[in-house]
Order: C-alpha cells, then sequence, then structure tokens
C-alpha cells in the first residue's frame, strides 16, 4: 500500500469515528430529552395541579443546578483534558464528579432547608429533592465523562438505563395507585442514583470528593468567567421575562414559553451538537482556517436544522397546533416566526461560539455575553411596549441577531492572529499553560 493510500485509509477512518461519535451523541441527547418528556406527560396526567406544580418546582431546580455544574464544573475537563493522556483524563474525571457530588450536597442541604419551612406538597417535593440531587447531578456528569472520552455511546446507555428504570418506576407507582409529587419524584431521582452507580461500574473508578477543592482551584482561571456568563445570562433572561409579566401580562410570557415548546426539539440538536462538537475541537486542537471551517459547518447544520423545523411548524395545520397545545396555540402562533429569527441567529453563531468555549477562550465568551444581556433588556421590553408579546418575542431574537456577528469577529481576529483583543496571548485560552496537574495520592 502506498503512503497516499495509507493517509486516505487513515482519514476515511478518523471521518468514520467522528461520524460514529456524532451519531452516539445525538442518540443519548434523543433519549434523554424523550425521557424528560414522557415523565412530565405521566406527571401531568397523573397528578393533582398542585402536585404537578410542586414537581414541576423541583424539576426546575433541576436544570438550573444542572446548567450550572456543566457550566462551573464539567466545563474544564471538556476543554483541557479531552486530549490529555489516560491517567490525567482519569484523575481530572474523578475530580471532576467529586466536585459534583460536593455541590449536589450543597444544594441538597439549602433545597431540603428551604422544604422543611414549607408546608403541603411543596415542601416535601422539595424535602425530597434536597436528598436526591447529589445521585441526579452525578449521573448527569458522568455523561460529561464520557462524551468528553470520547464514549458517547457509554453516556447513551448510562441515559437509557435510568430512562427504562425511572420510567418503569413511575408506572408501578401509578399501578399501584399511590401517585403523588414526592412518589413521581423519587421514581425519577432513585432511578438517577442507579444510574449514578453505573457510571462509576462504566468508568471503573469512584468520584473523589476530596479532589474537588483542588480540582476548582486549578480551573479557576476559567471557572470566574465561566461563572460571572453563567450569571449574566441566567440573571437578564429572567429578569426579562419576570419583567415582561410585570409590564405585560402572563398571557405574553404564556405565549413565548409555548413557541418555545413547538421549537422544543431543536434543543435537541443543539445540545447534541454541543456536546459533541466542544470535546472534538479540543481534543484536534484546531486553528486558524481549518478551526473557522468546522465552526461554519457546525453552523450550517443547526441553521440548516433551525429552517427546515421551523418551517414545519409555521405550515403547521391548526388543527394538530390545536390537538398539541389545546388553547395555547394560538398565543404561540402569534410569536412563533419571530421566535424563530432569534433560534436561526443562535445557530448562526453556534459554530463560532462553541470554538470559543472548546479553545478555552473563556474570557471573550463573557465579553460575548456582556453584550446580549442587556439585549435581551433593552429589545425585549421595548418590543413588548411596541407590539405585545410579538414584539417582545422579535426583540429577544434581535439581542441574538446583534450578537451572532461580533462572535463571529471575535473568532475571526483570534484565528487570524491568535491573540486576544489586548494584543496578548488570551490568559485563558489555547496559548495558555494546562492547569497544573492533579494530587494522584
Amino acid at each position: 500500500m502506498t503512503v497516499r493510500a495509507r493517509l486516505s485509509a487513515l482519514q476515511g477512518r478518523g471521518l468514520r469515528q467522528v461520524a460514529g461519535r456524532a451519531g452516539w451523541n445525538f442518540a443519548d441527547q434523543a433519549v434523554s430529552s424523550a425521557t424528560n418528556m414522557v415523565l412530565s406527560l405521566l406527571a401531568a396526567r397523573a397528578l393533582s395541579v398542585d402536585g404537578f406544580g410542586a414537581f414541576s418546582v423541583a424539576f426546575t431546580i433541576y436544570t438550573f443546578l444542572i446548567s450550572g455544574g456543566r457550566s462551573l464544573i464539567s466545563r474544564p475537563l471538556a476543554v483541557r483534558f479531552a486530549a490529555a493522556s489516560q491517567a490525567d483524563f482519569r484523575t481530572a474525571s474523578q475530580a471532576t464528579t467529586g466536585a459534583t457530588v460536593v455541590l449536589g450536597i450543597v444544594s441538597g442541604v439549602v433545597v431540603a432547608a428551604v422544604g422543611l419551612s414549607m408546608s403541603g406538597d411543596l415542601g416535601t417535593s422539595l424535602l425530597c429533592m434536597g436528598v436526591l440531587l447529589p445521585g441526579l447531578l452525578l449521573q448527569d456528569a458522568w455523561r460529561v465523562v464520557f462524551t468528553t472520552e470520547g464514549r458517547p455511546s457509554a453516556a447513551f446507555v448510562n441515559d437509557l438505563v435510568w430512562g427504562l428504570v425511572q420510567i418503569g418506576l413511575v408506572i408501578a407507582v401509578l399501578a399501584l395507585d399511590r401517585e403523588s409529587a414526592v412518589t413521581v419524584l423519587l421514581a425519577w431521582g432513585g432511578a438517577a442514583l442507579v444510574a449514578a452507580v453505573l457510571g462509576c461500574v462504566q468508568f471503573r473508578g469512584l468520584p473523589r470528593v476530596l479532589a474537588s477543592a483542588g480540582w476548582m482551584r486549578d480551573q479557576r482561571d476559567l471557572l470566574k468567567y465561566y461563572f460571572a456568563s453563567f450569571i449574566t445570562i441566567m440573571g437578564a433572561n429572567q429578569l426579562t421575562l419576570l419583567l415582561i409579566a410585570a409590564l405585560g401580562t402572563a398571557a405574553d410570557v404564556g405565549a413565548l414559553r409555548a413557541a418555545q415548546v413547538v421549537l422544543g426539539p431543536l434543543n435537541l440538536v443543539g445540545y447534541a451538537l454541543s456536546a459533541f462538537a466542544i470535546p472534538e475541537i479540543s481534543r484536534r486542537k484546531l486553528s486558524g482556517r481549518r478551526a473557522v471551517q468546522a465552526a461554519g459547518a457546525l453552523s450550517a447544520v443547526l441553521v440548516a436544522a433551525n429552517l427546515v423545523w421551523g418551517g414545519i411548524m409555521l405550515a403547521l395545520p391548526d388543527r394538530v397546533g390545536v390537538a398539541l397545545l389545546g388553547a395555547s396555540w394560538e398565543a404561540a402562533q402569534s410569536v412563533l416566526p419571530a421566535t424563530l429569527v432569534g433560534l436561526v441567529a443562535i445557530a448562526v453563531g453556534f459554530g463560532a461560539s462553541s470554538l470559543l468555549v472548546a479553545l478555552g477562550y473563556a474570557r471573550e465568551t463573557f465579553r460575548i455575553n456582556c453584550l446580549l444581556a442587556p439585549g435581551f433588556l433593552v429589545f425585549g421590553l421595548g418590543g413588548l411596549e411596541l407590539w405585545g408579546a410579538p414584539g417582545a418575542a422579535l426583540g429577544l431574537s434581535l439581542a441574538q441577531v446583534v450578537v451572532a456577528p461580533a462572535i463571529w469577529w471575535r473568532v475571526l481576529v483570534l484565528m487570524r492572529g491568535g491573540r486576544g483583543g489586548d494584543g496578548r496571548p488570551p490568559a485563558d485560552g489555547p496559548g495558555a499553560a494546562q492547569a497544573p496537574a492533579l494530587d494522584r495520592a
């Protein structure tokens, strides 16, 4: 076999491996999203209004902490250790999962304490949630570990087991006529604990709780920007929605939420692409033209998915929409086109933002978020004042439209010169020294 033929064979094998990892990532996200949807539907049908409300509050807390845990604990693993040696990766993974367990314990104590101070379904649900949080967060942390390691099939198996066990337990609860917010939560969280233990078996190791402080200290140059970005975007988003409800009506917020439900499957594609792209880019240490091309390809895939699904939803017959959302369909229709504009804008910037994250440009990502946060408030509330809910949706989308070119401009500058905006190698980018090796003792 000639040298050229060998190179061609190696490239073909590499492409097949990358495509395989991408497929497993998508399958894993599909299983996770489908399981959450089935669980929510079962809970909505089985529980009382108050019971489902208590369950929803607990699930919202979980969603918030999952997002925070990934941003503040797990992301440095994908950014800095995707291409590390097996020994270094295992050490970093154990420290990451250990820090996640600590987050689960601390947040669980807080949530349980709040639950003890309250009565009714909500109080008992929060108390139950406080006990379940360590297992729930650890299960998600194993997903990140397996994906970063290049084994998304292991994440898929773990999520599949969690999904089958939790659905089975919830159905058993319903069959025994023991349905309540607490029993549904116990079935859901208990299944997560089973999957978390399975993750330890799949990894062949345990979380190292005592290494969590060292992990957070060693990654502080990245984490300070991740934390600031998380607080900035989360705070601006929630504040904007609260102000829309206060200055407009609850129906305005309901319309925005209904449109998000209709376009929800696009989140599946976005999450799967992100889980695949960040460790892949970091592992391959892409730079220059190749990095820009990879970012462009990611954006193109997500833009195409948004346009196809969005077009289908815009053309959906009213009878089908009413069957899906009931009375909320009319409200969703009024804001659907404007909401889709924002999702397409996010897709345009997706590849560039993924590249910044994967290459460790946390400071640049934070600067972009500092532009986006006030855009939510100014455009969102301005649109509400002019045109009600459709105007608010358009305003929120315009904030994304303004930011997308800024993300690409920063990427083109950085990939051309390899330097930050101040002319020096970025302290938190690929030119920075790797985080100190964690103590293996």
